[in-house]
């Protein structure tokens, strides 16, 4: 290792802005950043009333790079030998002590180490401001709401027993009524044939009496005018049969009714997996994930629609998408269409979603309301009142991203649902000052594997990405496109890079996480795109207004 008794000596060398790499020249009080002309310039229009004073550097922030050498404490050290990691003098490389060793000169390596010190601490200070502590307020976040989520989830099971209760004693109680029914009849009918009983036998004994008085008087006109009456009497006498009623048991094992048709509880106990998490931080750490230098175009999609305003992925290759009619439908790669669904809403005011069971979720902006189809029947989970509901994504937890606008579309927000029950609202910063610009507001959201929350905000030609607690992070708009950024859809990938749809520059630009440019993707017959999707491996969907959709592999 280097010597202790390395010694530092006065050199001037110029610090860097902490938001790039140029020199700094202001300083901002309020914020503590050190910023070049540039960046200064637009703290100063984002903060107006944020004090930038020049920066000075003090004798205590200047360095140097001489430094004598271990061995030789008379010569001062020109190089350091990268192998040893210690300055060196020329004479210990005329006595060969180094070999073939790598030597550099010391002041280019100073300066080259100070810029990987000076780029790792900004790194740490993001992964600090930016990950940690905001992982470290959702946790506390979670600590707090987890509870309620199982809370909620008992009322739920609770509720469908109850529902399971009614259901059957509202079947008993139709079958004591059916009972009760069947009882009445039957004792209606033997009142009645106990009333017939008593007017034959009536009827039987007046003929009778006649009888014997007319054989008892020798009525011989009566006797020789006689005709049989016990023949017709006979045939009015009534079969009784009187039924037997029953109740037939319907043989079904009580364990298999129940857990059939109740419902299903999907239950992961949650844990700390160490040899996952180590696995991870390697994986990061030594990621052989990057971008491809070149696209490479797996399939065109042929969907039949005139555009594609809205699309989702699922795993087993098929796809959900949504053209300008009042449709949202399931096709598979080769176009046979599968299921359809009808909506309200025409024209891409339809936000359509997986859940994490892959039931397809969607918003119908005419209807106010978030849907969900479940064995082929929809129903709405949600209804809005003085919001209309824009897009729809769910995030790692299983929680539910509803975008939304005000009625007189001059308001924007994103609300987090658990199940139906909304539990954040994105809205207004600390300062309260509004998250998102006023004006017609076409939103589009996905949630970033870092939790960030990421907002495309059409007619105001920017991407707004939030923290999970709701600070803005960064606000997205390019200036490098031949015609103005107009984000459509919206997605984000395995690596933490945000895809977005640049509709009137036909292309889908890719940023990381922290708002930085990474690539445009354009070309491969992309026209005017209106969605984008990952899925599958990190491959890209994107759906333009020819009614095609390009798979794109960007990774490799």
């Amino acid at each position: 290792m280097a010597s202790d008794d390395m010694y530092i000596c006065q050199v001037n060398l110029a610090e860097q802005c902490d938001l790039c790499d140029e020199s700094t020249v202001f300083r901002c009080e309020e914020c503590r950043l050190k910023l070049c002309n540039a960046c200064s310039n637009e703290h100063r229009s984002l903060e107006p009333n944020h004090d930038l004073t020049p920066h000075v550097i003090t004798e205590s922030e200047s360095r140097c790079t001489s430094a004598p050498c271990r061995f030789h404490q008379d010569r001062k050290s020109d190089l350091f030998c990268q192998d040893c990691e210690v300055p060196v003098c020329q004479l210990c490389i005329d006595t060969g002590r180094h070999g073939d060793h790598n030597l550099k000169n010391i002041d280019d390596l100073f300066e080259e180490k100070r810029k990987i010190v000076h780029s790792d601490t900004k790194e740490m200070e993001n992964i600090l401001e930016n990950e940690l502590k905001q992982m470290q307020k959702r946790l506390r976040i979670l600590v707090s709401t987890s509870p309620s989520k199982y809370e909620d989830l008992e009322k739920i099971v609770l509720q469908r027993g109850k529902k399971w209760h009614d259901a059957v004693e509202k079947v008993v109680k139709t079958f004591i009524a059916d009972i009760e029914n069947m009882k009445q009849g039957e004792k209606g009918t033997l009142q009645q044939l106990t009333q017939e009983i008593e007017n034959l036998i009536s009827c039987i004994q007046d003929y009778v009496k006649s009888n014997k008085e007319a054989l008892d008087a020798l009525e011989a006109e009566k006797i020789l005018r006689y005709k049989i009456q016990a023949d017709d009497l006979r045939g009015k006498i009534p079969e009784i049969v009187v039924p037997t009623p029953s109740f037939t048991e319907f043989e079904v094992a009580e364990s298999k009714l129940v857990h059939e048709n109740f419902g299903v509880l999907k239950s992961k106990v949650m844990s700390i997996d160490d040899e996952r998490r180590s696995s991870q931080v390697l994986t990061e750490s030594h990621s052989t994930v990057k971008l491809m230098e070149s696209l490479k175009q797996l399939s065109t999609i042929e969907t039949g629609l005139s555009a594609v305003y809205g699309l989702t992925c699922l795993e087993n290759s098929e796809l959900w998408v949504h053209g300008t009619d009042n449709s949202i439908v399931r096709i598979d790669r080769k176009n046979r269409k599968l299921e359809r669904v009808k909506t309200v809403s025409f024209d891409g005011n339809v936000g359509i979603s997986v859940n994490p069971e892959k039931e397809l979720v969607y918003t119908d902006y005419e209807d106010c309301s978030v849907n969900i189809m479940k064995k082929s029947h929809t129903h709405a989970v949600i209804r809005l009142q003085g919001w209309k509901p824009r897009a729809v994504c769910f995030t790692m937890d299983g929680d539910m991203l509803v975008s939304m606008c005000s009625e007189d579309e001059k308001r924007a927000r994103v609300m987090k649902y658990r199940n139906t029950q909304a539990i954040q609202e994105y809205y207004h910063d600390p300062k309260g000052r509004p998250l998102f610009p006023s004006g017609d507001t076409a939103l589009y959201i996905a949630e970033n594997k870092n939790s960030d929350v990421c907002v495309a905000v059409t007619s105001a030609h920017v991407v707004v990405v939030l923290s999970a607690s709701g600070t803005v992070r960064f606000k997205y708009s390019d200036k490098t496109g031949k015609k103005e950024f107009r984000p459509m859809g919206l997605a984000t990938d395995s690596q933490c890079h945000i895809l977005m749809a640049d509709y009137f520059n036909s292309r889908v630009q890719v940023v990381d996480k922290n708002g930085k440019l990474l690539r445009n993707i354009e070309g491969h017959g992309i026209h005017l795109p209106l969605s984008v999707n990952v899925c599958n491996y990190d491959n890209i969907y994107i759906g333009d207004s020819t009614g095609k959709i390009k798979q794109i592999k960007h990774l490799q």
